[in-house]
Parts: structure tokens; C-alpha cells; sequence
């Protein structure tokens, strides 16, 4: 007897596997900076790369901004599970950098839809669909497929339409529609739409057509979770987007890798809820907005 079963059953039934939580939808604006003592917040910090793992060396937020310091390798991540949400991130980068990316272009990203044991990708990530937060790669997306203590790929993917270049693949409306990463492979890169040809990985670098404000200077980057699609906008511009992502919720997680950032805002809001004016972070003297260190 032959049995036909569609892929997405497959994968469903192989997310399912893994327990994924249950997963909250916010009715209403969701603060993640709210609580200054990180009770809700789970860290995994590598003990042989990180500067310090002591959770007050590393993550401090005071009058509402978080500070991170750049000093941990790994990340932290909310203990509770999202999904359906309007993500809005409003940071700035710090002029600290540590470690092996002391000279080297300033790194952190939201590890969004993560899922699966910490530390399940290479020991310092976990499985998730990243949105990256890189000098002159603000915006592209990592999709990160961690491995059991058998050594089995957690299911996690999205696809993407793109177009190949020189540097790997590129995202572009209309484009050839892949699924991130191929078969067999553990992670992949969907750079985000205008990323520079001539990127190097050097602390400052500019791309001829970033959208991202220099640094000491505050951005907005909202990540919109609708169902299975996936989008990325920074400054009000579409950089990047996909659809069919899998798992479409998870925890949300806040990347380390040896440079300074600012946060002064990370909100949840219903998808379709969030109506201020798109195109640019707010200024200090909006009554919602904490100000600035």
C-alpha cells in the first residue's frame, strides 16, 4: 500500500515533535522592556567566548532603555511564546565592541520564532528565523536550523523570493520563490534587498544605499509575524520579506555578539493595530516613547 502525504503535513507533524509551546497573539500593546529585572527572560551566554556572563554586565535596562553591552556571546529570550504580532524595535548602536569583532562591523539581531533546546545552534544559538541587526546588513534574514542531542535538524525554514548574486541570495519582489535553507543544510542568509555588492565586514561600514541612520543615532526596525509570512521593515522602508515560515511562532530573543546597543523600544502590538506614522523612530518628545540615555 502507498501512502501520499503532502510535505506540510510533514513538517507540521516534525514542529509538533519538537514541542512548541503554546503560543500567545497580543489583543493589545505587549512592553518586553517593562520589567528591568529580566524575571520573564531566560539567558544562555557562552562561558568561553563570552567578555562576562554575569546577567548585569550584560543586559541593564534603566529609565526604560535597554543597554546591551556587548560583552556576552549568546542571547536572551522571553520565557513566554508569540506569535500573530507587529514587532517595533527602536535602537541605536553604542561605540563599544569586544572581542574578535573589536575592528569588525557591529552585530546583535532579533532571533524571532525560536523554538527547540537553547544553545541548539552551535552551542552559543538556537533555532530560529533571525532578523539581522549587522552594520550595512540591517535587515536581511538568517534562518538558523539547530540540531538535536542525536544530532537531527530542528525543522525551522521560510521561504523567499530572491535572486542570486555573487554574494548568495538576494530578496526581490517577484523573484524566484526558495526555501530557506536547502535540504540537508542548517542555516542560510536572504541578504535584504539593496545590501551593498562591496560589503566588508569592518566596524562602520556604510552601504551605498543603507537605510539605517549612523550610528549614535536612533532607527526603527518592525518584524510583522501575520500567519506563516515574515517582513522586515527599517525606517518605515520594506527591506526583506517571506512567507510560510515554520514554525510561525516561538520565543523572541535578543542577540549578543560583542558590540554596544541601545533598545528603547521592543513591543508586541496586534498585527493591523499599530498606526503611528511609518518612515522614521520617533523623537524624545513623544509622550509614548521613554527618552533616550
Amino acid at each position: 500500500m502507498s501512502l501520499c502525504i503532502p510535505l506540510t503535513t510533514i513538517a507540521t507533524l516534525l514542529i509538533t515533535a519538537f514541542s512548541l509551546p503554546a503560543a500567545t497573539a497580543p489583543d493589545r500593546k505587549i512592553d518586553l522592556l517593562a520589567d528591568p529585572s529580566f524575571q520573564n527572560w531566560i539567558f544562555h551566554l557562552s562561558e568561553k567566548n563570552s567578555v562576562s556572563t554575569r546577567r548585569e554586565e550584560v543586559a541593564v535596562i534603566n529609565k526604560g532603555v535597554l543597554q546591551v553591552t556587548g560583552k556576552g556571546f549568546g542571547y536572551f529570550r522571553t520565557r513566554e511564546a508569540y506569535r500573530d504580532y507587529h514587532l517595533v524595535l527602536e535602537y541605536k548602536w553604542g561605540q563599544k565592541t569586544w572581542s574578535k569583532r573589536a575592528d569588525r562591523a557591529r552585530d546583535c539581531g532579533l532571533l524571532l520564532h525560536s523554538h527547540g533546546p537553547d544553545g541548539s545552534f552551535g552551542g552559543a544559538w538556537i533555532s530560529c528565523i533571525q532578523a539581522q541587526m549587522l552594520e550595512g546588513s540591517m535587515g536581511d534574514i538568517n534562518v538558523l536550523r539547530g540540531k538535536t542531542k542525536e544530532g537531527k535538524l530542528i525543522p525551522t525554514s521560510l521561504t523567499c523570493e530572491v535572486e542570486k548574486t555573487t554574494g548568495g541570495h538576494r530578496w526581490k519582489k517577484g523573484g524566484t520563490p526558495v526555501t530557506f535553507p536547502p535540504t540537508g543544510k542548517s542555516v542560510a542568509s536572504i541578504r535584504w534587498k539593496d545590501r551593498d555588492p562591496d560589503w566588508k565586514d569592518v566596524k562602520g561600514f556604510r552601504g551605498r544605499r543603507d537605510v539605517d541612520n549612523p550610528v549614535g543615532e536612533w532607527n526603527r526596525m518592525e518584524v510583522i509575524c501575520d500567519g506563516t509570512s515574515y517582513r522586515i521593515l527599517l525606517n518605515g522602508i520594506l527591506v526583506n520579506e517571506g512567507r510560510e515560515a515554520s514554525p510561525a511562532a516561538g520565543f523572541i530573543g535578543i542577540q549578543n555578539e560583542w558590540a554596544e546597543c541601545f533598545i528603547r523600544r521592543l513591543e508586541l502590538w496586534p498585527t493591523g493595530g499599530f498606526e503611528q506614522t511609518p518612515g522614521k523612530a520617533s523623537t524624545d518628545s513623544d509622550p509614548d516613547i521613554r527618552p533616550g540615555p
